[in-house]
This record gives structure tokens, C-alpha cells and sequence, in this order.
């Protein structure tokens, strides 16, 4: 038997107040208390296609919330490696914001660079909090930041990444009136405002582009930060199963928009032959074999090889070199098995996250590729069959 868990945050808030409470969810609204742990039972929440599962309390919410009685503190930590002019432009952007600067408590941690971040914050930027790391340990640098993190909330960025505007005080007004551990947003490029990151790989309210998101401290804490087998890419996948597994509450906030300085002039097809795309296939791999339940690990692991087939035979045969790092991720996941004690959360994962999807459920019918026939695929459909995980306005999401 698995050992019952403490309340989270949000749970104990949700307690609190769940016999009196209404929510307005698309104009209809619905008593709080009639929510069943692993049932979604409000009306127009009908589950995806091909998903039998539902999951607990998707809700539309209201962006335009009304600011807190008191501001909480929050604090800022970056990781830099080797980006001292980007960090620079941050931390300028960061610290001038609208937000109490009392309030704030900014952190930098130097992932072992060899360039000037480290003599740079320290010379222009006094008043922040400087780590610097003799050995670079990839995302898992961010943890040495939340250790000694003070702010009530934990604004992770970038080395090349800032909130825009009044984003930050949105985005805890947000958090705070909503009850949310985590706040996600859309993310932009600075080469190129119209580009959204977010909606060319959707994350939706199931993870979160790591160059910039809100978590609680206590959250951070709770779940020990980030896992240290990952050393860059699909950390926040990780995080999030584990996240969700302990009851906590997602808030994506699209309108919110963090700018990153990422160029955006490569050609989508050069990914398969990249060092990226064996990256994510090693640790796709492994968080499935990690975290999700037996019979979802393996077809996760089934459609991650069915995916490097597909990409060999259609794009690029360089897509094949990721087998091997593919099995070796799901190996490595096994040695570390920790799977999520929900089994409704690894289901939803399995067939609502893309990067776990059996290629099958977004390629054309066989029929049609047998005919070689031409058109796009069925990825459009996918996400509007599930597109209460995968919202275009600001939405919560918790298990």
C-alpha cells in the first residue's frame, strides 16, 4: 500500500472554502462540492476522443482578476551558462519592472561558465544574490537557487528570459486568486514577436516551457525541485507528473508573455538529424519508464520507436540514431521506477501528451499513406479533441 500523502497547499485551500463556493466554468456554473476525485463531471467537459479517462477540475478561468489585498514576496533565480550579454538584458528587464522591488528577492546562479556572467552580475548588479557552481549540472543549477530562495513564490528564468511588462504582477494576482502552485505562460521570441514556442510545442496546462514559469517555494520543496537525472530538456514533464501526483494546481496563463531570446530562422526539418532530438527521445524514454504506469511505459516506449521510424522514413533517416539513446533513456527509467500513484494521471499523460502519443493517432489513416496520397495530417485534430489540456485561454488543471 502506498503511503497517504499530506495536503498540499491548494488542497487544504480548496477545503477551506469547497461547500460554499461556486465556479463560473464557459458561462455554466457549477457547485464546487460536486467534484469526485477522478471525475470531471461538469457540463460541456465531455473526455477527449479516444480518452476514456477524465481529469479533476479542468476549469475555464477569468484573467482580468483583481489584485491582492497584499502582495507576497517573490523571488527571481535565473541559471546562466555561458550568456552573460542575454543575462544582462534580463536581470535590466527583471529589476525595473512594476513590481514591489522590497518584495523581490533575485538570484543568479552561474552554472560553471567560462565567460563573465559571474563577474558581470557581481560588478552591475549588487544588490542580487550570486551562485556560482565549479561543475555545470544542467537544469538541475536551479535547485541550488531554490534552496536559499526567501520569496513566498519563485520566478524561474532563463539566462535568456523575462517577463514582459506588468507580467509578474499578473501572474501572482493569477496565482493568488485562482489558489494555482504553478503558473505557466505564453512564450515568445524576441527575433520574432508573432512566433509562439508554446503553440509550435504545446505544452499546454500538462507542462510548461521551462525558460520561465511561477512555482511556490513550498512547492519546490515539497517535490525537491528538479530531477537531476535531467540534465537539459523535459525536466518540466518530469516535474509535472510529480506535480500533479501530489494534488497541486496548474494556472496557464497565455496572455502572459515571457520573451525568450531564441532565433527562430532554423528549418524545422533540421531537428531530426540533431543533438536535440536525441536528447528528448533519451529522456522522453525515461520519464515514461520512471513515472508512468507499467502498461503506459511501454506503449509510451512503442510510440517514441514508432515516432524515429516514421521521421526516418518521411524526413530524415538520421532520425533512426535516436533509437539507441531512446532505449537507453527507458532502461535508465527503470533503474529509477517511481511511478505516479495516480493511474488516472499516467492514462491522461499517455494519451493526451503529444511526445507520448502513438504516431498513428496523428499521421493520416494507413490507407491514405498506402495510396500515397497528400495532405497534412491529423495533429490539428488531436489537440482540438483534447483542448481542455490544451486551452488557448487562460485555464486551470489539477488531478
Amino acid at each position: 500500500m502506498q503511503p497517504s500523502l499530506p495536503e498540499s497547499p491548494s488542497q487544504q485551500r480548496r477545503e477551506a472554502g469547497r461547500y460554499q463556493r461556486t465556479r463560473s466554468l464557459c458561462g455554466t456554473t457549477c457547485e464546487a462540492n460536486s467534484r469526485r476525485a477522478g471525475l470531471d463531471s461538469w457540463p460541456g467537459r465531455d473526455g477527449a476522443a479516444g480518452d476514456s479517462t477524465n481529469a479533476m477540475g479542468t476549469h475555464v478561468v477569468d484573467s482580468n482578476t483583481p489584485e491582492p489585498d497584499n502582495w507576497p514576496s517573490v523571488s527571481i533565480v535565473f541559471l546562466v551558462y555561458n550568456r552573460c550579454d542575454e543575462l544582462r538584458e534580463s536581470l535590466g528587464r527583471m529589476l525595473v519592472g512594476d513590481y514591489d522591488p522590497d518584495l523581490l528577492d533575485v538570484i543568479v546562479v552561474d552554472n560553471a561558465s567560462t565567460d563573465d556572467s559571474s563577474v558581470m552580475v557581481a560588478e552591475e548588479f549588487p544588490q542580487v544574490r550570486l551562485i556560482v557552481r565549479k561543475e555545470n549540472v544542467g537544469v538541475s543549477g536551479w535547485n541550488d537557487g531554490f534552496a536559499v530562495a526567501t520569496g513566498e513564490y519563485v520566478l524561474t528564468l532563463d539566462d535568456d528570459c523575462y517577463l514582459d511588462g506588468d507580467g509578474l504582477k499578473r501572474a501572482i494576482a493569477g496565482a493568488e486568486a485562482e489558489g494555482a502552485d504553478l503558473v505557466s505562460f505564453g512564450i515568445t521570441s524576441s527575433f520574432d514577436p508573432d512566433v509562439r514556442f508554446n503553440e509550435r510545442y504545446r505544452t499546454g496546462l500538462l507542462s510548461f516551457w521551462g525558460c520561465a514559469v511561477l512555482i511556490r517555494r513550498s512547492v519546490l520543496e515539497r517535490l525537491n525541485g528538479f530531477d537531476p537525472g535531467i540534465f537539459v530538456w523535459a525536466h518540466e514533464l518530469e516535474f509535472m507528473l510529480r506535480f500533479f501526483d501530489a494534488g497541486f494546481r496548474h494556472l496557464h496563463l497565455p496572455e502572459v508573455v515571457a520573451v525568450h531570446m531564441k532565433d527562430v530562422s532554423t528549418h524545422w526539418t533540421e531537428y531530426f538529424a540533431s543533438r536535440a532530438y536525441r536528447i528528448n527521445s533519451r529522456h522522453f524514454a525515461y520519464i515514461s519508464a520512471k513515472q508512468l504506469r507499467p502498461r503506459d511505459a511501454l506503449g509510451a516506449l512503442v510510440a517514441r520507436l514508432a515516432v524515429h521510424a516514421r521521421d526516418a522514413v518521411r524526413q530524415d533517416k538520421a532520425a533512426l540514431k535516436a533509437v539507441p539513446h531512446c532505449l537507453r533513456g527507458f532502461v535508465h527509467g527503470l533503474r529509477r521506477r517511481d511511478p505516479v500513484r495516480n493511474a488516472e494521471l499516467s492514462r491522461v499523460y499517455r494519451r493526451n501528451f503529444e511526445s507520448f502519443a502513438s504516431p498513428w493517432w496523428v499521421s493520416r489513416p494507413l490507407s491514405e499513406l498506402v495510396r500515397g496520397a497528400e495532405g497534412p495530417g491529423r495533429r490539428d485534430q488531436y489537440f482540438a479533441e483534447r483542448s481542455r489540456y490544451y486551452p488557448n485561454v487562460a485555464s486551470t488543471l489539477e488531478f
